[in-house]
């Protein structure tokens, strides 16, 4: 695929740690890619107040690209990124630090999501971390032309009945596309009652690894405990079935 969403019906059930783990695992998995995580929570962004929290430069994120008046092209939007290892394999567009930010953004949305189809072809698949959805700036252009679109939820009643409304609202807007999957963070209801429940195709599961999250949030995802971490095992294996589930029909390989 060259585009997912990433996304949560309500609260705080664990979405941007999962995008950012499942980014993280994405070279493992697919090693002549490389991946991009947008950072488009239109509430505020998770990251800022974590893995970035020391700060970035004016000259990277969101509110970068907002401000090009040139077309926006897929190596402005790296030149936007933050790298998070030696060779860019993995790279960050950091969000906005409130809501209020969201309001001027429609049009960046759309061109971020014609920039997110030529990475695609050059070999940088997209991981949009979209947030809680129906937010009034939600980032619609990027969860109507994702390649797939995931619902995180965790495995209680109080999570599933939001996720349910969620997965079938994404259906209706999604008519035609590849049908939306759940990622289900810990333990609760088993896969089989999510899917049911949900009336997804596809419910994966996310290790609730509290140690891994917090590694990875604070910037240092590094030895080989993190890498053997129930998180890191968990993202790759999910990362490896959504590929199936929605394959990029162009691969290619960013020199």
């Amino acid at each position: 695929m060259s585009m997912l969403a990433v996304c949560s019906a309500h609260g705080a059930p664990g979405a941007t740690t999962t995008a950012l783990a499942m980014a993280w695992s994405w070279p493992l998995a697919h090693p002549s890619r490389r991946v991009l995580l947008v950072d488009a929570d239109p509430a505020g962004s998770g990251l800022l107040t974590g893995l970035f929290q020391a700060g970035v430069a004016h000259t990277v994120g969101i509110l970068a690209i907002a401000a090009r008046r040139a077309p926006v092209t897929a190596e402005y939007v790296v030149e936007c990124a933050v790298a998070l290892d030696a060779n860019s394999a993995r790279m960050v567009v950091p969000g906005i630090a409130e809501p209020l930010q969201g309001r001027p953004l429609a049009g960046t949305w759309n061109a971020l999501r014609e920039a997110a189809r030529e990475l695609g072809q050059l070999g940088v698949d997209v991981v949009v971390d979209i947030g809680r959805l129906g937010h009034r700036y939600e980032p619609t252009p990027m969860i109507d032309e994702a390649d797939l679109v995931a619902v995180v939820l965790r495995g209680d009643l109080a999570s599933v009945v939001p996720a349910a409304a969620a997965v079938r609202a994404l259906r209706a807007a999604r008519s035609g596309r590849v049908a939306p999957v759940a990622l289900v963070i810990g333990g609760g209801y088993s896969p089989a009652e999510i899917s049911e429940a949900l009336d997804v195709s596809s419910t994966l599961s996310v290790a609730r690894d509290d140690w891994a999250a917090t590694a990875l949030s604070s910037g240092v995802a590094s030895g080989w405990r993190f890498d053997r971490s129930p998180l890191l095992r968990s993202a790759r294996s999910v990362v490896e079935r959504l590929s199936q589930l929605a394959p990029d029909p162009r691969p290619a390989v960013l020199s």
